[in-house]
């Protein structure tokens, strides 16, 4: 079983290599792969910014919380 799947796939790759039409698309894929890569390469490059965390207290300084109508504090 193993053996007759090796052989269609093998069968099925020797005729595409045999379109020229194939050869052209897996070219232009291979290009595209590499393009891709070179831009996430340099986009990669950048250098982070090293950003502060923010305290909650900063955050919410300038909202106003509704009326507790409990009265209890937590």
């Amino acid at each position: 079983m193993l053996w007759e799947t090796l052989e269609r796939v093998n069968k099925a790759r020797q005729q595409a290599m045999a379109n020229s039409e194939y050869i052209k698309s897996a070219q232009a894929h291979e290009q595209a792969l590499q393009e891709q890569a070179y831009t996430t390469a340099t986009k990669s490059s950048r250098k982070a910014t090293n950003k502060k965390a923010k305290k909650l207290s900063d955050i919410y300084q300038q909202v106003e919380f509704g009326v507790n109508p409990s009265g209890r504090e937590h």
